[in-house]
């Protein structure tokens, strides 16, 4: 039976509610495969659904759109930034996703309610009744598997097996938290043998869900079930130039498109799980994020902190030395190790005295041991400003007098040199095109000893343009870096980005058709709508309100 609603919108009673989540697919295209019939469970879902298109906007490029999801709230509400910067020894501690949740989970019911929560972004809490498995296939690179009852994940994973990708895998402790997890390597995208062999690893990872996901509807006396499948997200990391146009198209056997491969197998264990929980249920489908042509990671991740290294040391380089005065050559496609490997084969002579070595770093179980921007750590006493590791849009730090342990910058210079170089760096060009690759360049505070919690360690936030793969850069004032390799293909939108997530809800025995147009909503309103479902009430902690507050005729009070 289908949560009932009053004369004033409010849910009534309650009913059970299967929440199924897929994590950072590229929405166009998934549109498509529906339309096209590529997807027809999730076809045959929005067919007999209310449809909502769901706005997310983003300050970085790599914000955890998860947090709203799991919490209810706007990101930008959190007052405390989780990354960590120790100005007194040069140190930058990353937190991990799990680490990052700054207000209780929506589904800590307490005893009211027996939830069953799969494999989402979240850590195990406390305040939950029932069930919950966390980092059973992440597809974080850094990842915690826990479980409560705390032999659950172990058993899950001795009846259906491991996460595939973590057959290449190394440990890593993380230095916000001090936990030791587990770090998948990500595969070459340059080698077609390691490109097939994750396309089996992530259906089979897909399967595997599934098969984990059936046994816990069946044994547990559930009322919320939410379970993420995070494959569609890493197809879409490493799989994009096999699917979609990009630089390294020219791999594409030509016989069958990867990604959709990935995204037919969520499709039909989608439709497993639906069939099997039966008419009775509500059912909620949202997506979250999204996957598109990369055009960040060689910037964020080695350009800018090669950029800086050179405009501290003028005349010198550690990394990807190219010519400035030829044409920038064709793109290789002869890389075989993995990227970090053949990224630290192009440093220089004196990148190899000066840089940390990212196989020491990784013995360390430093996590941040693939992020070439990371290799610079000792470099950064002796220079005015530093890019910091980033998975999100280009950090720069200023190496402040009186604020770092080794400041070389005068406070009273701070902003004439924030202003300086947000000028150099915006000088940097893609040679193949002669367009200018970063956007624009965000200070992050006026006063170096700004304390504001809730802001990041970076002074400034280089957000570039989204024009596509770039793999080399030139600038007068330093020259060319590179051409480097590609690392994955598929990245997150830049700063400032609006992101259009979807959301299905079908009531329990509505068969009818749809609504005729997309309504709008928020990422924050898929919890509310949720507990809504379930008949509990919404807290005023919400920044989100229920989607099914929704009339037949398609308005919403």
């Amino acid at each position: 039976m289908s949560c009932a609603i009053d004369q004033a919108g409010l849910p009534v009673g309650g009913g059970r509610v299967l929440a199924l989540a897929v994590d950072a697919p590229n929405h166009e295209l998934l549109l498509r495969w529906m339309d096209a019939g590529h997807l027809p469970h999730l076809a045959r879902l929005r067919s007999r659904s209310q449809f909502f298109t769901l706005l997310s906007e983003k300050r970085f490029s790599n914000e955890h759109s998860w947090i709203p999801v799991l919490t209810g709230q706007r990101r930008d509400r959190w007052s405390h930034w989780l990354d960590v910067w120790d100005a007194s020894d040069y140190r930058f501690k990353e937190a991990s996703l799990f680490d990052w949740l700054q207000a209780p989970l929506f589904y800590a019911l307490g005893q009211r309610r027996h939830v069953v929560a799969f494999d989402l972004s979240a850590p195990v809490v406390d305040g939950v009744q029932g069930v919950q498995v966390s980092g059973f296939a992440a597809e974080l690179n850094e990842c915690y598997p826990e479980s409560q009852p705390s032999g659950l994940l172990d058993d899950l994973v001795s009846r259906y097996g491991p996460d595939p990708k973590l057959q290449r895998h190394h440990r890593v402790l993380n230095a916000v938290s001090g936990r030791e997890g587990l770090s998948w390597i990500v595969p070459s995208c340059y080698r077609p043998d390691q490109m097939q062999a994750l396309v089996d690893a992530l259906v089979l990872s897909v399967e595997r869900r599934t098969a984990a996901c059936l046994e816990l509807m069946r044994s547990e006396p559930w009322e919320l079930l939410v379970a993420a499948y995070s494959e569609v997200h890493t197809a879409g990391h490493s799989l994009w130039h096999l699917s979609q146009p990009h630089a390294l198209s020219v791999l594409r056997d030509g016989t069958s498109d990867p990604m959709l491969k990935v995204y037919q197998a969520v499709d039909a264990s989608l439709g497993r799980l639906v069939e099997a929980a039966g008419g009775d249920v509500n059912l909620v489908f949202f997506t979250l994020d999204a996957t598109v042509v990369d055009s960040l990671e060689n910037v964020r991740a080695v350009f800018l902190p090669e950029f800086l290294y050179r405009w501290n040391f003028p005349g010198r380089a550690a990394l990807a030395a190219g010519d400035a005065t030829a044409p920038a050559p064709e793109p290789r496609l002869d890389y075989r190790a993995h990227w970090k490997h053949e990224i630290w084969a192009l440093r220089t002579p004196e990148g190899e005295r000066t840089l940390a070595s990212p196989m020491q770093q990784e013995a360390d179980g430093d996590p941040l041991s693939w992020c070439p921007g990371n290799w610079y750590e000792p470099c950064w006493p002796q220079m005015r400003a530093f890019a910091l590791p980033s998975v999100a849009d280009g950090s720069v730090r200023l190496n402040v007098r009186g604020r770092e342990a080794q400041g070389l910058v005068e406070p009273a210079d701070f902003l004439a040199e924030c202003e300086r170089l947000t000028r150099d760096i915006l000088t940097l060009v893609n040679p193949r095109n002669g367009r200018p690759v970063v956007r624009e360049v965000l200070r992050m505070r006026d006063d170096p000893f700004d304390t504001d919690m809730g802001k990041p360690p970076a002074d400034l936030t280089v957000v570039c343009y989204e024009d596509g793969p770039l793999d080399v850069v030139d600038s007068p004032l330093i020259g060319r870096i590179g051409p480097i390799p590609f690392f994955r293909t598929s990245g997150h939108q830049a700063h400032g980005h609006m992101l259009h997530n979807l959301a299905m809800v079908c009531h329990a025995g509505d068969l009818q058709p749809g609504l005729p147009d997309r309504e709008i909503g928020t990422l924050e309103d898929v919890p509310a709508t949720l507990l809504a479902l379930l008949g509990e009430p919404i807290p005023n902690t919400f920044d989100g309100r229920s989607l099914v507050l929704a009339t037949k005729s398609g308005s919403r009070p």
